[in-house]
């Protein structure tokens, strides 16, 4: 979800994060608790290895997202060992009545819900999705957002890190790195965004401990075969997802899952609730099995803007976090000082945001190339390699982590050999 704050620009940063994992509200320790935020070259050597050269203006065919495929999701929970629900599923979309009043947003939130959870393994939960399938990229949303910032030159890109590591051959891991995982709201501006989820949808049956909803898709970008991670905000119920917290769409899809999550994925028969399968947790996570299968369809990208900025929302900012992910629904919500009055909802395909991603498909084309350069670089160095890009002072840079420690436990890291 994206937040309403007065200046968008100024204040992007306070909200999501580009997509993964902010919407939620953490637990709430006293602000003195949370950590010091860190600093982008903790652990990194102090000579960059290489600078990465920004894409040239680039003319050619249409990028498209093509072979777009379902594989996985799950939901975090707050359980004290990292514990996930699978596959979970989002909030349901109330659609109540225009005008209703939320209170403003307080207490702690997430950043990023699984650099929290799991900070040494931020992609261990999604990678157990792809250790049968040979890809070229395993990343959050929230890193190709990150990537694009720094190719627009419109302002929008602040200063970042993505960590690196090759898995097999030629996959290449992008693990999401932020200089801290739960924040505070602002004491300057008051917002409404997520007070608005929780006022404005129900938690899914079987999904009473979920908190936020992650996705896992894979699909051909151009040639790379990309599995992308992100958080989505609610979903339009069906009637499978009001009535049945444990069904299935179809046996096919249960037999997908249970193949590609190599046994995180829902049993198709019924059990008495949510708890804790030890059959398939392992040391790192434990996994509930609960919720159900939700269409693509039925996803929800939620923002909220204050009435006097509403007029001035950014698409070509927010465009690719849509389609990044082909979440189909975007609702743009208006309200005056936490009153909303008006509920805008566009569709991916409609004409206007068809004219919106015609006009960034240069921004596409130099992501593309900027993933080449990136998947070469790290090749490059190897298994044993530990690159970070860092972007700041205008320059994306990669640097050498100083430990050598893994981003995933080694047992999972070795499914990929081969690939």
């Amino acid at each position: 979800m994206t937040k309403g704050r007065p200046t968008y620009r100024r204040l992007r940063k306070y909200a999501r994060r580009g997509g993964a994992s902010g919407g939620q509200v953490a637990s709430s320790p006293a602000l003195s608790s949370l950590p010091p935020e860190r600093t982008l070259s903790e652990g990194l050597s102090s000579t960059p290895v290489k600078t990465i050269a920004k894409p040239a203006t680039t003319s050619g065919k249409v990028i498209a997202i093509k072979q777009f495929e379902y594989i996985g999701s799950f939901n975090w929970t707050n359980s004290s060992k990292p514990t996930i629900i699978v596959p979970g599923s989002p909030p349901l979309w109330r659609g109540r009545s225009l005008p209703y009043r939320v209170p403003r947003d307080s207490g702690v939130r997430y950043v990023d819900q699984t650099g929290y959870h799991m900070p040494s393994y931020p992609l261990y939960p999604l990678v157990r999705a792809v250790d049968i399938i040979a890809v070229d990229f395993v990343t959050d949303r929230n890193g190709l957002r990150k990537l694009l910032r720094w190719i627009n030159e419109d302002g929008t890109a602040k200063e970042f890190r993505i960590d690196t590591q090759l898995a097999g051959r030629r996959t290449v891991l992008l693990n999401r790195w932020e200089k801290k995982t739960r924040e505070m709201p602002s004491m300057q501006y008051s917002t409404y965004g997520f007070s608005f989820e929780r006022e404005s949808t129900n938690k899914a049956p079987g999904c009473a401990q979920a908190s936020g909803y992650h996705r896992i898709v894979k699909y051909d970008f151009d040639g790379l075969t990309m599995v992308v991670r992100f958080e989505v905000d609610a979903c339009i119920p069906t009637a499978t997802s009001e009535s049945a917290p444990r069904s299935q769409t179809a046996s096919t899809d249960v037999d997908s899952l249970s193949s590609m999550l190599s046994g995180l994925a829902v049993a198709s028969g019924a059990s008495n609730g949510p708890d804790i399968d030890k059959d398939i947790s392992t040391a790192e996570l434990d996994v509930m099995r609960a919720g159900t299968l939700v269409p693509q369809s039925s996803l929800i990208e939620m923002t909220t803007r204050s009435r006097n900025n509403a007029m001035n929302y950014d698409w070509i900012e927010a465009y690719p976090q849509l389609f990044l992910s082909q979440t189909p629904n975007h609702y743009l919500a208006v309200h005056s000082r936490g009153n909303f009055e008006e509920i805008t909802k566009r569709a991916l395909e409609d004409a206007e945001m068809q004219r919106i991603e015609a006009r960034l498909q240069g921004s596409f084309r130099k992501l593309r190339a900027a993933l080449q350069t990136i998947q070469d670089l790290v090749v490059e160095h190897g298994e044993r390699g530990r690159l970070s890009l860092v972007f700041r002072d205008g320059a994306l840079q990669a640097f050498e982590r100083k430990s050598s420690e893994s981003c995933l436990p080694e047992n999972t890291l070795r499914r990929f050999e081969g690939l």
